[in-house]
């Protein structure tokens, strides 16, 4: 009898999570849809959580981002396009992609929002990683020869966001984007690590916290790092 209660309210408290977590995504959703207005914004089965992604433009307007940049593009780069533009916060913001059939979509998608001022797109094929970048088993990231060009004019992020490269195309595949731009980032830095409900992102975003003595903030499906001081701007409650 016992072990049935115990069962029955298991089960009660994950359903009230599950609850809680599907009002969240839809409060977001709403959001989001309501900023997009008349432009469509295609989502696919790899975009990031509504949730996360009104997150992440909390973090933009109410920082005041000067400098962005995120790896692995799509249906978040044109809402942080549109926030910018919206918004006349006059930032630069960079998206580096892999797929150049992707990119080609995408940038498109942007000329038809009339965006093409508020994002620059950067190609950087999957090459071996130096060493120096690699952890553990990573075998790949994007090419830094080609990041490093086309970076040279960038001396400091504001928020940086790591949604790629594709978690399968190597072990620990997101990691290199931390020791790659340490440089470019100081302690007013946010950092944005999706799917970290994976082991490997949650690995990664725990050595990215130990190496740069930055506060951990793990939500369903990403986590932030930034300065224990930083004014919590996250866009719904969590109790």
């Amino acid at each position: 009898m016992i072990n049935r209660f115990k069962k029955y309210f298991k089960e009660l408290k994950q359903n009230q999570a599950a609850l809680k977590h599907n009002q969240l995504q839809l409060f977001a959703h709403q959001q989001l849809q309501a900023f997009a207005g008349v432009d469509f914004i295609p989502h696919t089965s790899w975009s990031m959580t509504p949730q996360a992604i009104l997150h992440i433009l909390n973090i933009i307007v109410l920082k005041g981002c000067k400098n962005i940049i995120e790896f692995g593009s799509g249906a978040t780069t044109l809402y942080i396009a549109k926030m910018l533009k919206q918004q006349g916060m006059g930032c630069q913001f960079v998206s580096v992609e892999s797929d150049p059939e992707w990119k080609k979509t995408l940038e498109r998608q942007v000329k038809a929002m009339q965006l093409e001022d508020q994002v620059t797109f950067i190609f950087a094929p999957l090459e071996k990683v130096p060493e120096k970048y690699a952890f553990e088993s990573q075998k790949t990231w994007y090419s830094t020869e080609k990041l490093e060009t086309a970076l040279q004019g960038y001396k400091h992020f504001d928020l940086i966001i790591v949604d790629g490269p594709f978690g399968r195309s190597t072990p620990f595949a997101r990691y290199s984007a931390y020791p790659f731009l340490s440089s470019k980032s100081d302690l007013t830095t946010t950092w944005f690590l999706d799917d970290t409900s994976r082991p490997e992102e949650a690995a990664i975003i725990s050595e990215w916290q130990m190496q740069s003595g930055l506060k951990k903030q793990n939500y369903n499906r990403y986590s932030l790092l930034m300065w224990e001081s930083a004014f919590d701007i996250i866009p719904y409650r969590l109790e």
